[in-house]
């Protein structure tokens, strides 16, 4: 069996439309995403890589509220149908 996460972002660079739900906090110098159970940049990430050859300058570093190294994650949702759609029937016809 295999379990896939979803593909999740910092909630700042996703346009309102295509957020999902909040799943962690995701550290803006590594890119790891931390579920909201843990209270520090430590541990296993939800998302990040599989090898570190350096840890990250927040490693243990607790997620407080204000801080500028990290914040929310969010799931990416698919694209609405919309524009896109319409000028690619449109250049077809």
């Amino acid at each position: 069996m295999v379990y896939r996460n979803p593909e999740a972002a910092p909630i700042s660079a996703i346009p309102p439309e295509r957020r999902g739900p909040i799943v962690g906090r995701i550290c803006k110098v590594c890119y790891e995403t931390y579920p909201p159970t843990h209270p520090r940049h430590s541990g296993k990430p939800l998302h990040g890589k599989d090898h570190v050859a350096t840890p990250c300058a927040h490693e243990g570093d607790e997620f407080k509220p204000g801080e500028d190294w990290w914040e929310q994650a969010v799931i990416v949702l698919p694209a609405p149908p919309g524009d896109g759609e319409a000028e690619a029937a449109a250049g077809s016809a």
